[in-house]
């Protein structure tokens, strides 16, 4: 087993490009990635795979995450732990409780963003660190494989795996964190059409939804309704 964060059915699923930390290497690598059949199965297994995960996060923690971690660490030092989680741990394969530590050790300044000193990180320490790392190249590969989708969607996919795109999306959109759906509302809209109007309106009046995927699936439905207009 890789680690405890990251099952072995999670990297079948979750290939390279897929897996990739960094962002701009994912986006350049998935842009090249040809539609083909093959690619097409990989994609939406790893779609339902990243989705499955996000919901089960967000129905634990909510919308917003900090894994225990202190403000500084997602804010004064997030860059530069950033760049040197990405050199140390480039792929969700990489992401094990053995690299954490080294990296924690080699790089995380205790004091500055803890408050403390320790001889060696604590393990709950480690056990956050992995954690929010792995949640951070999940929620890119979601991006990636839901622009993906989109962008091929038009001319590449045929009628199954269009509605089983679809299918997917509607039904995590409403349990994803907000910053998900206002690239999944719009991407049903392409793949679904106009006749996902009534889906959108549910969304937008549901109060248990954020404000902002609640104004998203609003948007998207006023968008559907000026396309309609009598001319």
């Amino acid at each position: 087993m890789t680690g405890p964060w990251v099952a072995p059915e999670m990297l079948a699923a979750v290939p390279v490009p897929w897996r990739l930390a960094d962002p701009v290497e994912r986006g350049k690598a998935t842009r090249e990635l040809p539609p083909g059949p093959q690619q097409q199965v990989e994609a939406l297994r790893a779609l339902e795979t990243c989705l499955a995960y996000l919901v089960d996060v967000r129905d634990r923690y909510g919308d917003e995450t900090d894994w225990g971690l202190p403000k500084a660490f997602f804010d004064d030092y997030w860059f530069i732990l950033y760049a040197r989680l990405k050199q140390s741990m480039p792929t969700l394969a990489d992401v094990t409780p053995e690299r954490v530590r080294d990296w924690a050790e080699a790089y995380l300044d205790p004091e500055d963003v803890f408050g403390v000193t320790w001889t060696t990180p604590p393990d709950e320490v480690i056990d956050s660190i992995g954690r929010s790392w792995v949640f951070f190249i999940l929620q890119g590969a979601t991006e990636s494989l839901v622009r993906w989708f989109r962008r091929v969607g038009p001319d590449h996919l045929d009628d199954s795996v269009r509605a089983r795109v679809v299918d997917l999306l509607k039904a995590a959109t409403p349990r994803l964190p907000w910053r998900l759906t206002i690239i999944t509302i719009p991407t049903i809209l392409d793949l679904g059409g106009p006749e996902e109007k009534g889906y959108f309106d549910r969304l937008a009046d549901d109060p248990g939804l954020h404000e902002k995927t609640r104004a998203e699936a609003e948007s998207v439905s006023s968008f559907i309704d000026r396309q309609h207009e009598p001319l």
